[in-house]
């Protein structure tokens, strides 16, 4: 298995952002919900993938919305299934923050090494309130107090303004969220 932390996720992440084929794309998409979501799990997160040196499944994923993994595992079940033998990340994507918390909550039941929730906000305040609100759910859920160490949290959040998408990324530390 490929552990995967959070800056190394930030740096692939921005570097398929941030690239001349996937960019003009979420600017382009970006009002239109369903089809942002879309590009950004079957194309972007492909892209994050292969950046990480490891697979995805871009898709309903046992409820996530995709997982990345190092091995199939096709001892057990056959080789044209993806049965993932351990998931390096669980990926949540949210387009509308009021229903993020619920994306935060599905996360905390995964064991994974990387648990990654995609939202949007205009506004430090409004990033900030859900930021607190994504605290106490991983607080209430870390039952062996290992989630700021080995079983870590991050936070992107994406804005808009001008044609300029801006990515703010935040850590889950035994303190609560910190940029990074």
């Amino acid at each position: 298995m490929k552990k995967i932390q959070p800056n190394q996720f930030k740096e692939a992440f921005l570097k398929v952002v941030e690239s001349e084929s996937v960019k003009p794309n979420l600017v382009a998409f970006w009002d239109e919900g369903k089809k942002y979501t879309a590009f950004m799990i079957e194309e972007a997160f492909r892209a994050i993938a292969g950046e990480l040196g490891i697979s995805v499944y871009a898709g309903n994923y046992y409820y996530l919305d995709a997982v990345f993994y190092s091995e199939r595992d096709t001892e057990h079940f056959a080789a044209t299934t993806t049965f993932a033998k351990c998931l390096s990340i669980a990926m949540e994507h949210e387009n509308k923050i009021e229903g993020s918390a619920v994306e935060m909550n599905k996360l905390q039941i995964f064991n994974v090494p990387l648990k990654v929730l995609i939202t949007y906000a205009q506004d430090s305040t409004v990033r900030n309130f859900h930021l607190t609100r994504y605290a106490k759910i991983v607080q209430g859920a870390d039952l062996f107090g290992d989630f700021a160490t080995l079983r870590r949290q991050l936070v992107i959040f994406g804005s808009i303004a001008n044609d300029v998408i801006t990515w703010h990324f935040y850590a889950y530390e035994s303190s609560g969220f910190q940029e990074i």
